[in-house]
């Protein structure tokens, strides 16, 4: 290349992801290899004519991909890249404009690139190897964070310990006088065997006279939750959520403590928001008081993504803080209302019962009451769940725009009204019928009766499972939204108020795959709820090769996090957050990675229609 060329191809690559992410004495080796192509209007090429082991950039100009068959592949405009797959899909190239191109030898740019793992592996061969690079060089710092530290990095070590025999007061005395210590471990020949902690003293000893001198055994809590000590802080974080847990003691494979993890320590040790958050809703008395966190749920949201947090991990702590939400709203209703009059269960539907939360959810819920529940006691019930509806909605839970919720009548039934919903679903999955089945087909218990729940959830599952007529309801449901690449191959948009350019990432590309991943799981009986572990479901079952189980994992993870990193957009231009991304902001290598999502999408839409013969 001509010396004076090199300042100019350089400035180019330093604009183009993922080159920009490199050394400028790293580019200037790169761009001195570049050749610089002309390619005059409607010209042709094949393999012969190109070099299937070369990376192209387009600096201005549109090309053409094309099959053997002549059908379009791709168009391709300025700063777009290709040749990634030259041979493997034995396309032709026709330039529609005159075009400036930079080659570059793939193999030699590899060899450049060994000491930028992840930029090298951007530009993989493979569609989902780039989908799963580009999540993987967003989550590259997340490893340093607190929620993905082996839990025995952050326990303290030095905690009360006693026997099973030993006294009530003995205890007690031996707790004041550790620093004032909130609990005490209960070992039996060093094993874990129960948990005992002020709460206990109080509640058991205090409140019902005990004799001081009794066994500890007698008041404490036996079997307590436990982590192992390899596992991670996030795991630590969901049980103290999800099961109100003060103290989790860290064991070995042999069950010996290592030693204790504290809601209290990992907030101010270790700044772990979602903790603090939880902890004020739960001391929250009032429904103003409990509006008044709204705001902590976006900071701790904007602190995942600044951090670059798994979308999975994300999704799962924003669940986490809408199930304590809900749990404190419930606890609140009873107590404005008065004691429920028959067993109730209240249940989440869609996103939130698959632990797939995002800032824009909304409400998706519903009430089972036992079968005896009388008409008065229905009555009672309309008032509890519009009280826990409305409660939602001033916490940021918007209301179901559908009227999902239990708040409507049709969805706050008896067990055995259920159960005929979801048999006339699964027997008549159509129109109207589809659409109640589609909200209700993962649902998941929040407080309540368990035993009303499992009756539900057993005949839920019994009807949605293995069922031919449903899979192909669900497959033609899912084939009447196809990603939106046009004729082109291009991105097609719509037109948002503003008259602005967009596409909604959650019709085009999320919705999709959760609806593959249902459907994969349905057909062979899984129970699991998420999409990431119906993906793993229909991998483990032989349902899916590897490389499929990697295209759709890798366009899944790369869809969620797009739809988190847009939300803080959103939250930083001071816009309500939504399901709307404009595609003109992105870079030429964004839209291509969107692109690549689309096609496989795609694809495996076509594969569940010749599967399902729908």
């Amino acid at each position: 290349m001509d010396s004076t060329l090199l300042p100019n191809v350089v400035a180019f690559l330093k604009t183009i992801d993922p080159f920009s992410q490199l050394p400028d004495e790293t580019l200037d080796s790169i761009a001195c290899e570049a050749d610089i192509l002309f390619w005059g209007q409607q010209q042709k090429m094949t393999l012969n004519d190109v070099s299937d082991r070369s990376l192209y950039i387009i600096r201005s100009g549109v090309i053409e991909q094309r099959f053997p068959n002549g059908n379009l592949r791709s168009r391709l405009g300025k700063n777009d890249l290709f040749g990634f797959n030259l041979a493997q899909d034995n396309y032709s190239i026709e330039t529609v404009e005159s075009c400036l191109v930079y080659r570059f030898n793939y193999t030699s740019l590899l060899e450049k690139l060994v000491n930028f793992e992840s930029v090298a592996d951007q530009l993989s061969s493979s569609a989902n190897h780039r989908l799963k690079s580009r999540v993987d060089s967003e989550l590259m710092e997340a490893g340093k964070g607190i929620y993905f530290k082996p839990v025995k990095e952050v326990a303290y070590c030095d905690v009360v310990t006693v026997t099973p025999s030993t006294s009530i007061q003995q205890v007690a005395k031996q707790m004041r006088d550790h620093q004032g210590s909130t609990c005490a471990l209960v070992l039996d020949d060093g094993a874990l065997v129960g948990i005992v902690s002020q709460r206990n003293l109080s509640n058991r000893v205090v409140a019902e006279a005990m004799d001081v001198s009794a066994p500890i055994r007698d008041v404490m809590t036996p079997d307590p939750y436990t982590l192992r000590q390899d596992e991670l802080v996030l795991s630590a974080v969901n049980l103290m959520m999800k099961h109100n847990v003060q103290h989790v003691p860290i064991i070995d494979a042999d069950k010996h403590v290592l030693g204790l993890v504290t809601p209290k320590q990992l907030v101010q040790k270790h700044g772990v928001q979602a903790i603090y958050l939880i902890e004020k809703i739960r001391n929250c008395n009032t429904l103003d008081a409990l509006a008044t966190l709204t705001p902590l749920r976006q900071s701790v949201f904007e602190a995942m993504v600044e951090a670059r947090m798994p979308a999975q991990t994300i999704g799962q702590v924003l669940t986490m803080i809408y199930d304590v939400f809900t749990s404190q709203l419930l606890k609140m209703a009873e107590q404005a209302i008065g004691k429920p009059p028959c067993r109730y269960a209240w249940i989440v539907a869609g996103s939130h019962a698959r632990s797939e939360v995002h800032l824009g959810s909304d409400q998706d819920n519903a009430l089972v009451l036992e079968d005896c529940a009388t008409e008065a006691d229905r009555i009672y019930f309309q008032h509890f769940a519009m009280f826990v509806c409305k409660g939602l909605a001033a916490c940021g839970y918007s209301l179901c725009s559908g009227r999902f919720m239990a708040a409507t009548s049709k969805w706050n039934q008896p067990l055995y009204i259920w159960r005929q919903y979801y048999r006339k679903w699964a027997n008549n999955p159509e129109y109207d019928m589809l659409l109640n089945l589609n909200v209700f087909l993962e649902i998941r218990l929040i407080a309540g009766d368990e035993s009303l729940f499992e009756q539900l959830e057993q005949h839920r599952h019994q009807c949605v499972t293995h069922n031919p007529r449903l899979m192909s309801a669900l497959v033609r449901n899912l084939l009447r939204e196809r990603p939106p690449l046009g004729i082109f191959n291009n991105l097609v948009l719509e037109r948002d108020q503003s008259d602005g350019k967009m596409l909604n990432i959650k019709k085009a590309a999320i919705g999709l795959l959760v609806d593959m991943a249902r459907i994969y799981a349905l057909s062979e009986g899984g129970e699991m709820n998420s999409t990431e572990e119906r993906i793993q479901f229909a991998y483990d079952q032989g349902l899916i090769n590897e490389s499929s189980y990697q295209d759709l994992i890798g366009a899944y993870r790369y869809v969620t996090q797009l739809r988190y990193t847009h939300h803080l957009h959103c939250i930083r231009e001071g816009h309500g957050v939504s399901n709307a991304i404009y595609p003109e902001r992105f870079g030429s290598f964004e839209r291509q990675h969107l692109k690549d999502a689309f096609r496989i999408i795609g694809g495996y839409q076509d594969a569940l229609k010749m599967k399902f013969g729908s």
